[in-house]
């Protein structure tokens, strides 16, 4: 990946086909349009393990990280509970 791709997104798209890009009225310096507030943002995976590619700003791609990993942090915390409660209460 080069320096100016540390995002690991399509603005690569510039260079290879920027008419695409002008059509759905993404501004320079970015590949795509955020999904959740439609602001300029980066065509990219999604975090974690998930097989989904989307637009993002970056201030709306940083809460979804947070908010998968909190997920998988609490997970094991959640069941870990359960279990217990099941220990305790049977």
């Amino acid at each position: 990946m080069d320096a100016e791709n540390e995002r690991g997104c399509y603005c690569s798209l510039w260079q290879k086909s920027p008419e695409t890009l002008e059509k759905q009225g993404v501004p320079r310096g970015y590949c795509g349009i955020c999904e959740i507030c439609r602001k300029p943002g980066h065509l990219r995976q999604a975090p974690g393990a998930t097989a989904y590619t989307g637009a993002w700003c970056d201030r709306c791609y940083r809460a979804l990280t947070i908010k998968h990993y909190m997920l998988w942090l609490a997970l094991p915390l959640i069941l870990a509970a359960a279990w217990l409660f099941e220990r305790l209460y049977s």
